[in-house]
């Protein structure tokens, strides 16, 4: 009769081996080891023998294998035997605009959109501080008269660059596509004295 390991936390099924013969002793089969009536057979890729309810049984092994929730994506390596809970998969979410449904993820153009246009309102204010920062000295000089023709065209240049970019969102392809306008000069020119 073939012997058997059994792992005392996973309860995996290794071998078969053969016991030790101990002189004077006789055989000594290990705690963790179980004898069954015949050899296991060869088991199937992807699966593992495992005892189970004191029988062996060839249980699905997506052991070390990358799992994904199917509620938010999240990953992690799953570690036991047998087929998957139904709230996990082994097919990765694309990205988070995705959601799972009618077994598989599924675009959401909805939240899609959104988080776009949450990212391009985000670019955008970026580029509006650096207008705010640009534009301030410009202004300050045509308020007080002491702009030069040449602060005067780039005070315009960013304000209409300011304009453009609050605009970008009448665009056609926005979020999805956006054309952002080009920053005027990023000097600030001084006036002559």
């Amino acid at each position: 009769m073939p012997y058997y390991y059994v792992d005392e936390m996973t309860r995996e099924i290794t071998g078969p081996f053969e016991p030790m013969l101990v002189p004077g002793i006789g055989v000594q089969i290990p705690g963790n080891a179980i004898e069954l009536p015949q050899p296991l057979p060869a088991v199937e890729s992807g699966y593992a023998w495992v005892w189970r309810d004191g029988q062996a049984a060839q249980l699905l092994d997506l052991r070390e294998r990358l799992v994904f929730r199917k509620d938010n994506g999240l990953s992690f390596y799953w570690t036991e035997f047998g087929p998957l809970p139904d709230h996990l998969t082994v097919t990765p979410r694309p990205n988070e605009y995705y959601i799972w449904k009618d077994d598989g993820w599924v675009l959401d153009a909805d939240a899609e959109r959104a988080g776009q246009a949450a990212q391009a309102d985000i670019e955008r204010d970026n580029r509006l501080r650096t207008v705010v920062i640009r534009v301030a000295p410009l202004q300050y000089a045509y308020e007080l008269g002491e702009a030069a023709s040449e602060q005067l065209t780039a005070l315009q240049a960013w304000k209409r660059y300011a304009l453009n970019l609050a605009r970008i969102d009448l665009q056609p392809g926005y979020p999805a596509i956006i054309e952002w306008p080009i920053a005027p000069e990023q000097s600030v020119v001084s006036p002559a004295i």
